[in-house]
């Protein structure tokens, strides 16, 4: 996670990988909103910004950096190979999760903690047939991704990249 006391100068590619991280997070909010109704399409929107966020987010650690990119890597491959698609939103919430993990540590907002809680609950109760628990859980996936989209596109784009220094390769 960058630090926001840090501002470095950022160039055209850092400013991109910075908006197209918070436009995936803030699609992952809207995108969720549906998926209980347009499961199919949504899953494709939702591994799609999945793997947006994760190859543009900015994390200094990259044993956390790998993980969470190689879940949204086994999501659109899994969603691409077409055998379970269930399997392949799983993958894509718990990106999404980690992710909101992330920003937690970066906004202090305790209910950010409880998006990967949410998104569980809707993948259980999508994948058990519970469909109108699902849509409650979706509905309060949404609403804690899209606090935590909120949150990023409040704050400068520097905040995002901190110190370029401290990165692992």
């Amino acid at each position: 996670m960058a630090d926001p006391h840090i501002q470095c100068e950022l160039d055209a590619l850092d400013k991109l990988t910075v908006i197209l991280y918070r436009s995936a997070l803030t699609a992952s909010a809207g995108i969720m909103s549906i998926v209980a109704w347009e499961q199919h399409v949504a899953t494709l929107g939702l591994v799609i910004a999945a793997l947006l966020a994760t190859t543009t987010v900015h994390i200094y650690d990259k044993r956390f950096r790998w993980l969470i990119l190689g879940s949204a890597l086994f999501a659109t491959v899994w969603q691409l190979v077409g055998l379970w698609q269930p399997l392949a939103l799983g993958a894509a919430l718990f990106a999404f999760s980690a992710l909101s993990i992330k920003e937690y540590f970066c906004f202090q907002i305790k209910a950010l903690l409880l998006t990967p809680l949410a998104l569980a609950g809707f993948w259980f109760c999508t994948v058990f047939g519970q469909d109108q628990i699902s849509i409650a859980f979706s509905m309060t996936g949404a609403i804690l991704l899209a606090v935590a989209a909120f949150s990023k596109w409040r704050m400068p784009l520097h905040y995002d990249i901190g110190d370029k220094s401290r990165y692992q390769i």
